[in-house]
C-alpha cells in the first residue's frame, strides 16, 4: 500500500524564518521502516518568505497582542474592584446652594444628575435630591468611583481597539499565506497530473 506523507526540508534561512521546501513522496508500505529518509519524487512547494515582510514582525505582533489582552484584563479587573468598592454614581454632581434664615448663611448640598431622558427643548432631563449633611462624604466618594470607573472604562476600549486592529493585521498575513501557499499547491497538483 502506498501513502503520501509530506516531508518538510529546511533549504534556506531568510531573516529569522527558515525557508523550506515541502514535499509529497509516494512510500511503499514495507518501506518506511527500512529508509531512514525517504527519497523525493516530484515538485517541492516553495514559500519565498521575502514577499511577506511582516512575517518577521509576527512575534512582535503576537507579543504585543498578549500585552494587550493582560492590560485589558488588567481594566477590567480595576474596574470590577471599583464596583465591589461600594456605589457608583456616574453622570452625577453635588451642587452647593445657600439660604439665609435670620441674618444667617447656611449651606446645603443638593444631588443632581441625569435622567438619560430630554426635555421637548433638547435639554438633557435633570433630577435633584437634597443631601444631609453627612451624606455628603458618601455620595462624593459613589462620584469620584464613577469618574473612576468611566476613565477606566475610556482606556479599555482603546485598548480593545487596538487588539482588534493587531488582530486584523495578524488575520490578513495569515490569509496571504493560505492563498500562496493555496496557489502554490494548485500548480504542484497540476504539474504532477501531468
Amino acid at each position: 500500500m502506498r501513502s503520501l506523507l509530506p516531508s518538510l526540508e529546511p533549504t534556506a534561512v531568510v531573516g529569522q524564518f527558515p525557508m523550506q521546501t515541502l514535499a509529497f513522496e509516494p512510500i511503499e508500505s514495507g518501506q518506511f521502516s527500512n529508509s531512514p529518509t525517504p527519497l523525493g519524487l516530484g515538485t517541492s512547494l516553495m514559500l519565498n518568505l521575502d514577499e511577506f515582510p511582516e512575517l518577521k514582525w509576527l512575534s512582535t505582533y503576537l507579543t504585543y497582542l498578549h500585552s494587550l489582552q493582560s492590560e485589558c484584563d488588567r481594566l477590567s479587573h480595576a474596574i470590577q474592584s471599583i464596583a465591589e468598592a461600594g456605589n457608583v454614581y456616574r453622570d452625577y454632581w453635588i451642587e452647593p446652594y445657600t439660604k439665609t434664615k435670620k441674618g444667617k448663611d447656611y449651606t446645603y448640598y443638593q444631588l443632581r444628575w441625569l435622567t438619560g431622558e430630554r426635555k421637548k427643548s433638547g435639554q438633557p432631563k435633570v433630577k435633584t435630591k437634597h443631601l444631609s449633611h453627612r451624606a455628603v462624604a458618601e455620595v462624593q466618594a459613589a462620584i469620584a468611583r464613577g469618574n473612576q470607573v468611566e476613565a477606566l472604562e475610556k482606556e479599555r476600549r482603546q485598548v480593545e481597539v487596538e487588539i482588534e486592529r493587531i488582530k486584523y493585521l495578524v488575520r490578513g498575513t495569515g490569509r496571504r499565506l493560505h492563498r500562496v501557499v493555496s496557489q502554490n499547491f494548485k500548480g504542484w497538483e497540476g504539474k504532477r497530473d501531468e
